[in-house]
């Protein structure tokens, strides 16, 4: 079995990462009140995200991308992640939890001490996916009127002692 490799994406990734997102999050538009922002992603986004500081975190096997994530650049030790998925072929294998592993391990040692994230209260799957990871929902924030949705903010300290398990 060929292994998964986790590293940081560069320039030449952004159109297949692109795909991958699009790929990820189209299936979610039917199951929520409103658009997902993540399909609003573009290489020319991607690009400026790169040219900002942002890192982008990939898994890949042979090649063929199968999971990625986006830090914005760390502010006062505290950073965001946005985009995490999977390509649907490998959705609930392990790699998003493997690449928010890979990715924590990294950013600390950048000296990334907190990591802010934000799912949707219409995804409880994914709340429960990221407590299990150690994240705990910090504030709700309403949507826009007429959407009957909120954004559940995150948070998990990198050093803690539950985040070195």
């Amino acid at each position: 079995m060929t292994a998964t490799v986790f590293r940081l994406a560069d320039w030449d990734d952004l159109p297949a990462l692109c795909q991958l997102i699009q790929l990820a999050f189209r299936p979610l538009a039917s199951q929520l009140p409103s658009r997902p922002t993540a399909l609003d992603e573009t290489v020319a986004s991607l690009t400026g995200h790169l040219a900002s500081g942002s890192q982008i975190f990939l898994a890949e096997r042979e090649g063929q991308l199968l999971a990625c994530l986006l830090v914005l650049p760390p502010q006062n030790g505290l950073a965001e992640v946005k985009r995490v998925c999977a390509h649907p072929d490998w959705q609930g294998h392990g790699l998003g939890s493997a690449l928010l592993e890979y990715s924590e391990k990294q950013l600390r040692k950048q000296g990334v001490e907190e990591l802010i994230l934000s799912t949707r209260r219409q995804l409880p799957g994914n709340l429960r996916f990221y407590q299990k990871l150690g994240y705990q929902e910090m504030e709700r924030q309403p949507y826009p009127a007429g959407i009957d949705d909120e954004r559940v903010v995150m948070r998990k300290n990198l050093f803690s002692a539950a985040s070195h398990l």
